[in-house]
Order: C-alpha cells, then sequence, then structure tokens
C-alpha cells in the first residue's frame, strides 16, 4: 500500500516525521483506552515505534488524513496462520463525521485485493458503541462475546468480537 485515497481522506504509511502528529493523537485518554495496545499515559518512546511503516508482508497500517492534518490511524494485521484484525482509533476532534466508515469500506476493499484471507476480524470494547456501530456499517457480523486487555485501563474487559468474510 503507498495510498489510500478516498473522496475526503488519504491514508498512507506512518513515517517518523509524523511523531508529534501521532503523540498528540494518542495523548487524549479518551482515544487511547478503546485500544489494546496504547499506554496511559502517553509515551513518546512507544509512540515512536508505531511512527514508522510496517511491514506490508503481515497486512495494511496507516495514518489517516484529512487533508494535511492527522486525523486517525487505521490497520488489518495478520501473523501466520491467524485471522486478521481490524483495529482503528481517531481523534475524538473527528467522531462523528464518518471516517472510520470511510476508510475502512476503502481499506476491505485493498485487502481483500492484496491478501488471500478468507475472513477479517474485529474486537471492541463493550463501552465502545461507536465502533459498534462502525463494523456494523462495514458489514461485520457479531458472533460473540469475550474479553480483551485494555493497556491504558489496565484491566480486561469485556469486549464483543466480530466477522467479516471474504464475498
Amino acid at each position: 500500500m503507498t495510498r489510500l485515497i478516498t473522496d475526503r481522506l488519504t491514508m498512507r504509511c506512518a513515517q517518523p516525521s509524523d511523531l508529534d502528529a501521532l503523540h498528540m493523537l494518542v495523548s487524549n485518554f479518551e482515544v487511547v483506552k478503546m485500544t489494546s495496545s496504547w499506554p496511559w499515559p502517553a509515551d513518546r518512546a512507544f509512540t515512536a515505534t508505531r511512527a514508522v511503516p510496517f511491514d506490508k508482508t503481515l497486512g495494511v497500517v496507516g495514518l489517516v488524513f484529512h487533508h494535511d492534518e492527522l486525523v486517525g490511524s487505521m490497520g488489518m494485521t495478520s501473523t501466520t496462520g491467524e485471522t486478521p484484525e481490524m483495529g482503528y482509533m481517531f481523534g475524538s476532534a473527528h467522531w462523528g463525521k464518518g471516517y472510520a466508515t470511510e476508510m475502512g469500506r476503502a481499506m476491505i476493499v485493498y485487502c481483500w485485493e492484496a491478501f488471500d484471507w478468507d475472513e477479517i476480524s474485529a474486537c471492541v470494547f463493550d463501552d465502545n458503541e461507536a465502533s459498534d456501530r462502525v463494523l456494523v456499517k462495514l458489514g461485520f457480523e457479531f458472533v460473540g462475546p469475550c474479553r480483551g486487555y485494555s493497556r491504558a485501563r489496565g484491566k480486561e474487559l469485556p469486549t464483543r468480537t466480530y466477522r467479516l468474510p471474504r464475498p
């Protein structure tokens, strides 16, 4: 993936020059508390590990921009033999604008063309109703409850698991 472009958004690989903008995004607890791996308080060294291009053999991960402003991050990744998982986070100033759905659609189309995955999975914390709605809009089907760890909250929480089969 060089770039994914929609009507309003562009997604591209992260670069070290994105560190300041990405760190600002993850310095909002309301954003990172809905992720599994981001720490709280925000850790600049950890953010720097994510401000680099992703190994494209494992999937697609990138930063999402509206014009030149970083609005979020999105990815679909798979380790060998595992069902790829979709994840995303968007800055709170950009919630409710349809950005996750818009870029999610483009990324799904790209991934079906680029990878031989049979399905894509996604998990959301039970208290993340907005992400739940995004997955439903993208065609994901609820398959059951489970539990997942939130590093920012420092605990395991109830989650909802979704699957999107290859069309």
